[in-house]
């Protein structure tokens, strides 16, 4: 397979627009969260103990990039839970099929990998059905007991370890008038799957957005997944905590810590620490700030994804100089591009592109999986295998080891982020 960068990589698409916690909305709600988190975290800090183990690595190996994701398992399976392989996608009651990008022997590699070391290997489907269609699968009792079937024969045939449910079109494509109908039939569907799956020691884990309180309001986040109910049932939560700006929106941090410590508590009111995974991006966007001339026709400006391993790649190829935001903890950087070419007639142009980058890299890894460790959570998830570089790997273990400062072994920077305070040069960094 050629190389894939972050632009290949699925990320949930934009919520609701009156659900989103944007604007002036979500600065409260941050300012509130890091008020309250750290002062929580200073009363508790000399004599905390984490409970139960060191955090785990519970990831997804995406079919478009298996050779680069299985490099990085295979380098700190130590480290690993589980492995999923992003494969199947669920269309209709009885239909569950692999991608078509997937190679033949990516299962099978993956398999004889995870199986050399003891890992689980899991089976990640994708609901991948029209709007609506898997809401009216699990609303027909006759219809929800064929999907279980059919997820469970994935599971079986394929010689998985369990199962690991990213149906998604709940949240970004229904409406949300259909929320509190979806709402306990999604609970009647795991709950009949975790029967089947429980007798032949099969994991069932679930991939979902973030809730911000036990409600049902447009505050509350994405309520159609029940957490207090889905943590009674299932092995694992693994929360989407990334995408807080998309590519469809205006450029602004992709995981905030304080947004995230705001939905940690949260969830940690509902479910038992030790079932959650917090979802942590290894990839970042690089938006668009502004076009001046005309550009060719085969190279429209548009907003991709990007990778950590690609942002570190840009940054050491242009020779930028990236900051770090104390507010969000991620890093950020500006760069221009100078495209030429050909419009549609055949006359020669050219554009200047000013672009800006946000991202995270091995600190905001590391500052996140910490507080993943400081929660007593069962670990982190990184979307997605192969986007991550050695340096993300450091960042873990040193969160796994408890480690609340973590010497940056990159360059820090002095430098401003637009919209927030000033980035500060500091190679040992501390989580507040």
């Amino acid at each position: 397979m050629p190389e894939h960068d972050a632009a290949d990589v699925r990320v949930p698409s934009p919520p609701p627009a009156t659900g989103r916690r944007t604007g002036l909305f979500a600065t409260a709600a941050l300012a509130v969260a890091g008020v309250v988190g750290a002062l929580g975290f200073a009363a508790t800090r000399e004599t905390w103990e984490r409970s139960g183990p060191p955090i785990r690595v519970a990831s997804w190996a995406p079919y478009w990039q298996p050779d680069t994701a299985l490099a990085s398992y295979q380098a700190n399976s130590d480290l690993f839970a589980d492995v999923s392989v992003v494969a199947f996608s669920a269309t209709d009651t009885t239909t569950i099929s692999t991608y078509d990008g997937l190679p033949d022997d990516t299962i099978d590699t993956y398999r004889a990998a995870t199986v050399a070391v003891g890992t689980p290997l899991i089976a990640t489907i994708f609901d991948d059905s029209p709007s609506g269609t898997m809401a009216a699968i699990l609303a027909d009792p006759t219809t929800r007991s064929a999907h279980v079937q059919t997820v469970v024969d994935v599971v079986v045939n394929g010689g998985f370890d369990g199962v690991d449910l990213d149906y998604e079109t709940f949240a970004f494509s229904d409406g949300r008038d259909t929320w509190a109908s979806t709402r306990p039939n999604w609970i009647a569907f795991l709950t009949e799957l975790a029967a089947r799956l429980d007798p032949i020691d099969k994991q069932l884990i679930v991939s979902v957005p973030p809730v911000y309180d036990g409600g049902q309001t447009d505050a509350s986040g994405y309520w159609v997944y029940d957490y207090a109910a889905m943590g009674e049932v299932v092995d694992r939560i693994r929360v989407m905590a990334y995408d807080y700006s998309f590519a469809g929106g205006s450029p602004g941090p992709i995981a905030p810590i304080d947004w995230v410590r705001s939905l940690v508590d949260a969830i940690t009111e509902l479910v038992p620490p030790e079932k959650v995974d917090l979802g942590v991006p290894t990839y970042g966007y690089d938006w668009v700030l502004s076009v001046a001339g005309v550009c060719p026709a085969d190279q429209q400006p548009e907003t991709k994804a990007m990778s950590t391993v690609r942002a570190a790649r840009t940054i050491a190829e242009r020779g930028i100089t990236p900051v770090w935001d104390p507010v969000t903890e991620e890093r950020t950087f500006d760069y221009v591009d100078t495209l030429t070419g050909t419009d549609s007639a055949g006359t020669p142009v050219s554009c200047t592109v000013s672009r800006r980058v946000h991202y995270l890299d091995a600190v905001a890894v590391h500052r996140r999986a910490w507080l993943a460790h400081r929660n007593d959570l069962h670990g982190v998830a990184l979307w997605a295998l192969g986007n991550d570089d050695p340096l993300t790997w450091d960042g873990l273990r040193a969160a796994r080891l408890g480690q609340e400062s973590w010497n940056d072994p990159t360059t820090a920077t002095t430098g401003s982020v637009a919209g927030s305070t000033p980035g500060t040069a500091a190679p040992a960094i501390t989580t507040p």
